[in-house]
């Protein structure tokens, strides 16, 4: 659990039978990776899992593997249109509102030519906690962390920003008319739209 403190090194050592410099050499590879943190002079404690623990080690696969890049965006095809056809019957007028300003801040910066993959992000974030589902959001927090790590680069290609623009406004605006089949339709063509590469990659 978050916050409970390790047993002390003697004691994993004579659990794990092993010395207790290979104890102390896990514990540090347990806080380079953020698991565990040290506390000078009070111990080590487990710290809590974060969606960032989980998108390291898979961006990391993802980078190098086409193969794996591709079903990332297949798997965003099985879940984020389920996403958008509950936000549509769930959506709050305060949800919407927050919906709407990204999709603004993302047409403005379409406009000035700047890439938006960042606006992006944040409407997918909070089209999914316009579900009112926390695990939902936790699912959306690590599939945006990957397409951070492995897709930002398209959004600086001047065509992919209008067409993710395009696709957003369309889903906000069944989502808005809490049209539930046009919702999920609307994301699964965006989704389709954006996973094409831009013309002349």
């Amino acid at each position: 659990m978050p916050g409970q403190p390790l047993p002390p090194e003697r004691k994993l050592a004579e659990q794990f039978k092993v010395g207790r410099a290979v104890i102390r050499e896990a514990v540090r590879q347990l806080e380079a990776s953020g698991l565990v943190e040290s506390r000078h002079g009070g111990g080590n404690y487990v710290r809590e899992i974060t969606s960032e623990h989980l998108v390291a080690p898979i961006a990391s696969l993802l980078s190098n593997n086409v193969r794996l890049r591709r079903e990332l965006m297949d798997a965003r095809l099985f879940f984020e249109p389920q996403v958008a056809r509950a936000a549509a019957s769930r959506a709050t007028p305060e949800d919407l509102k927050l919906l709407e300003d990204v999709v603004r801040r993302q047409a403005e910066r379409v406009a000035s030519g700047e890439p938006t993959a960042e606006e992006d992000a944040q409407f997918h974030s909070l089209l999914a906690r316009a579900t009112h589902n926390t695990v939902v959001e936790r699912i959306l927090e690590v599939i945006n962390g990957l397409l951070e790590e492995t897709y930002e680069r398209p959004f600086h290609h001047s065509e992919r920003p209008q067409r993710s623009l395009r696709g957003n406004e369309r889903v906000l605006e069944a989502v808005r008319r809490q049209d539930q089949d046009a919702a999920q339709k609307a994301m699964e063509e965006h989704i389709e739209d954006i996973a094409r590469p831009p013309v002349g990659e």
